[in-house]
Order: structure tokens, then sequence, then C-alpha cells
């Protein structure tokens, strides 16, 4: 009898390993430092493991996504890349006895960098904006200059930030682009993206949907910003907290799009 509860046990943990592998196949974290604060990116393919066409998740506060995004990566295969610092959504480092914070989303252009220290540090110098550029330059060289497509993965709050806020500001003619206002979906959850084929694409689908139109904004040092500027087709889904269903279904909306990338990139 112990014998075979022992085959029994032995066979379960070779099944649970099984699916455990199929689902992740690989996850690494490397470290970094931005002045003399280390920062850790974690990087994690699900098998099949895509790992050209990247998912990033830059602000850890928002959790809900990244749930969002580890469903249907179990289900469908792919990479996560995230940004991992101390929970909270912005980045402070020290760097010769002083300490300085940014926005992990405001870095990758010089404006974007001064803009975003100074206003979250109370002050910037050129030592601390050499130090967050390096970072910068890693981040994008190692996980989104060779990416077919990236997908932004953000939450945000009840009436802060909606499709509605880019509808006022287009019409305002402070944001130029395209907005589509879904008829039954809620304005907190939205998709960003800076192709117009996409933007079509999910109108059709009746989903909330911004095009952003970057020959005319202003750089805030954002990646939609720098994937636009290099030709890199960008998509940001943005969901209320705690919406967990209405991001996973925002994804599964996007699939066709994702595999669209997938197979032009292995035809390349």
């Amino acid at each position: 009898m112990n014998r075979l509860r022992t085959l029994y046990f032995t066979i379960f943990l070779i099944f649970i390993n099984s699916l455990t592998a199929n689902a992740q196949d690989t996850n690494y974290v490397s470290n970094y430092f931005i002045g003399e604060t280390k920062v850790s990116i974690s990087a994690v393919c699900y098998n099949p493991c895509r790992d050209r066409v990247v998912f990033i998740n830059l602000h850890e506060n928002e959790n809900t996504s990244v749930k969002a995004a580890e469903e249907y990566l179990f289900e469908n295969g792919g990479r996560l890349v995230r940004l991992q610092t101390t929970g909270v959504r912005n980045v402070a480092f020290k760097l010769n006895k002083k300490t300085y914070s940014f926005d992990p989303n405001r870095i990758y252009s010089k404006a974007g960098r001064q803009a975003t220290l100074a206003a979250l540090s109370g002050a910037t110098d050129s030592t601390a904006e050499k130090s967050v550029e390096e970072f910068s330059n890693k981040f994008l060289s190692l996980y989104i200059d060779n990416s077919p497509l990236v997908i932004a993965l953000h939450n945000n709050t009840n009436d802060k930030l909606s499709v509605l806020s880019y509808k006022n500001d287009q019409a305002a003619l402070t944001n130029a682009g395209l907005t589509y206002v879904s008829t039954v979906m809620d304005p907190d959850d939205f998709i960003l993206t800076t192709d117009t084929t996409i933007f079509t694409l999910l109108k059709e689908k009746n989903i909330n949907v911004v095009w952003e139109d970057v020959n005319v904004i202003k750089d805030d040092g954002s990646l939609s910003v720098y994937a636009a500027l290099n030709k890199i087709p960008y998509i940001n889904i943005e969901a209320q907290h705690d919406h967990i269903e209405e991001q996973r279904q925002m994804l599964v909306a996007l699939k066709e799009i994702i595999e669209k990338y997938e197979k032009a990139d292995l035809d390349d």
C-alpha cells in the first residue's frame, strides 16, 4: 500500500511539474544600479515563449494589469517584463547623498527625464539625469528596440483618467489624435495605440480606443512616444484598478493582432 501511495504521489508531482513547465519556461531577474540604488527587472516567458512580442509593466503598484496579463499569457504564451522597485509607482534612488525620484514611464527622452526628475525630486542635475539615462538606454536596448510589438500594462483610478479624458483633450486641441468611445464599456477601461490600423480594428470591435498622433503631441518621455518615434508598434491597455476581467477581455480582443505580429516576426 505504501509503495502504491508513493507511486501515485510521484505521478502527481510529475503531472504538476509538467503543467508548470508548459506554462512558464523561464524566469530571469536582472539587477541594475541607478546611482547607488539597485533596481530589478523580472522577465518571465510563458510557453510557447514568443520572446520578442513583449508585455511591459512599468508601475509596480498597478497590479491588476499584471494579474490579467499573467492569465492571458498562461493560456497563450509570451513574455512579461516587470520593473520591480518597492511596490510603488515611482522609482527613488540615492546619488551623492541626495535622493531623487522619477516616473519610469517618463524617462525615454532627455526632456522627459529632466521634467520627471524636477517634478518628483524638487530639483534635478546632470549627474542624476545621466544615471537615469544609462538605465533607460539599457532597458530600451534589452526589451524594446528589437520588439515587433510592445504591449504596455497600466491601471488607473476611477474618474481620474479615461477614454473621455483624451476625447476632451482632442476636442480642445490639446492632444491630437482620434478617440472612439464604446457603447458598452466603462470609460476607465480603454486601449491607447500609436498605430492607426490597430485603432481601426479595435474601433470595429466596439472597444474604447485612443490613437495618439506622435507627430504633434509633446514629447513627455513616455514609452508610447519613444516607440512611435522609432516606428515600433505600441499598445497600452488601461483599466481601472480591480477591473481584472475587463483588462483580460481587452487582451483577448487583441489576440488576433498579437498573433499577426508574432507570425510576421517568424516570417522575417
